[in-house]
């Protein structure tokens, strides 16, 4: 154990003018394995301050990257999920139509139902903003009830978004029932 006493007795510490360099030079030689291990106990202790500091600052470099990771997976998750609910919005959306096609699709419904169209107006669209209108009237001519009630529910139940917005109609005496059909289409801008 290192005697700090004996060390303090020799070294006139309080007048350090008076300071001769042999006396300390043996003072040292004296204590030369005590001053060693002190020197290793303060190296180790601070090597061991270092190690735990740079221990210390790695650890929370590591926390930090960590919360950027989950951050940045939750913004990827967040951003999935926003993808996947903007295409199921979109596969929501009816089918556009154009107004050939609109048409086109009502003259093929009126085939499959034995629906004769004698006269139609030219479609009138109009633009809404965020979606167009489409408008159109016919006269049609149907030999049943049956076959024209099918024509009817057809235009309803269509893929695409179309509303029977009025119908009119009478039976000849024949049977043949002749009826009025005024028809709109939304197309919605995507």
């Amino acid at each position: 154990m290192i005697d700090f006493g004996k060390i303090n007795s020799q070294l006139d510490l309080k007048n350090l003018k008076n300071l001769d360099v042999a006396q300390l030079t043996k003072i040292l030689n004296d204590h030369q394995n005590s001053i060693i291990k002190f020197a290793l106990i303060i190296g180790s202790l601070l090597i061991a301050v270092g190690m735990f500091n740079d221990h210390r600052k790695k650890d929370q470099d590591l926390r930090s990257q960590i919360s950027q990771a989950q951050e940045k997976l939750a913004a990827i998750s967040a951003h999935d999920a926003a993808i996947e609910a903007i295409n199921q919005f979109k596969s929501s959306v009816p089918s556009k139509i154009n107004e050939y096609e609109l048409i086109a699709l009502i003259s093929n419904y009126a085939k499959s139902y034995h629906v004769t169209i004698t006269t139609l107006s030219p479609a009138e669209s109009k633009d809404m903003g965020l979606y167009d209108l489409i408008n159109f009237s016919f006269d049609a001519e149907s030999n049943n009830f049956k076959g024209m009630m099918l024509f009817l529910r057809n235009i309803e139940k269509s893929k695409y978004p179309l509303r029977i917005d009025s119908w009119t109609g009478r039976e000849d005496d024949n049977g043949k029932i002749s009826f009025t059909l005024k028809i709109s289409a939304v197309l919605i801008h995507t």
